[in-house]
């Protein structure tokens, strides 16, 4: 229960979803976390939840990931409460329905798709990686996208910004394991979480297994029936964080984890 004893994780995005559960898990393991949130309501919903589990553990500050100060102020607001940032999750994110095929897609989804998904990633990176190197070293975990390793998806907005992610996060590695940083990311294929099973229609009371069996039975394009491990909860996602943001994964970096059950090979 202590894999994360003594580290700060600035997690962004924190308040549902990936974010959340990263949090949560983070905390039961020792971390201080600083939940990084645009929406308020949800950062400090987040912040109840990890506060409730382990008391004295996180830090609710309202941060844009597309605006240069918001990030600056927030990571400063972080290393007054907790010392130190030491780890960097970079989780806020999403897709837009009104994605398209790029010769059909409006360019307002380009503005607002790239801006959040590939420029929020690369601002926090920009700004938390000198907190990182004046802790002495660190982890950076990144999210991509089961879309940036395979061609089926209609989005190709969203399939170019988490693309560009695999680039930027090996990037990092290449340049910053020279501070004791390592960075790597992760490719979830279709997580449940409030958005996404919104969209999917699925109802977020039920329990886990029954809202993946609902998901499965749309047998969408990305990950179908032969992918059964592909459909997940936000829970999992956090599971593979916490091994990268670790120490047991001290020899892993520059990697990409496929957390798609398969979907981008079979």
């Amino acid at each position: 229960m202590n894999r994360l004893q003594g580290r700060v994780a600035f997690i962004t995005g924190a308040g549902s979803g990936i974010g959340r559960a990263c949090a949560i898990r983070f905390a039961a393991e020792g971390a201080r976390v600083v939940i990084a949130e645009v929406d308020g309501e949800k950062g400090e919903q987040a912040f109840r939840d990890v506060e409730n589990a382990t008391p004295n553990h996180a830090l609710a500050v309202t941060t844009d990931v597309t605006d240069e100060a918001s990030i600056e102020a927030a990571l400063e607001e972080g290393v007054e409460k907790f010392g130190k940032i030491d780890l960097l999750i970079n989780c806020a994110g999403g897709s837009l329905a009104s994605d398209a095929s790029v010769t059909d897609v409006d360019m307002s989804v380009w503005s607002h798709t790239i801006d959040l998904d590939l420029k929020g990633p690369f601002l926090c990176c920009r700004f938390g990686i000198p907190h990182l190197k004046r802790a002495g070293g660190g982890a950076i975990v990144n999210f991509t996208s089961v879309v940036a390793l395979k061609g089926a998806f209609p989005g190709h907005v969203y399939s170019a910004a988490k693309g560009g992610i695999i680039s930027l996060t090996q990037s990092l590695a290449g340049r910053y394991w020279r501070d004791n940083i390592r960075a790597n990311a992760i490719a979830p294929g279709i997580v449940l979480s409030e958005r996404v099973g919104e969209r999917l229609g699925v109802d977020p009371a039920a329990p886990r297994e029954q809202q993946i069996a609902a998901a499965m039975e749309q047998n969408n394009r990305l990950v179908d029936s032969r992918h059964p491990f592909g459909y997940g909860m936000p829970e999992d996602i956090a599971d593979i964080a916490l091994f990268l943001a670790s120490d047991e994964s001290r020899m892993v970096n520059g990697a990409v984890i496929p957390a798609e059950g398969g979907a981008s090979f079979y």
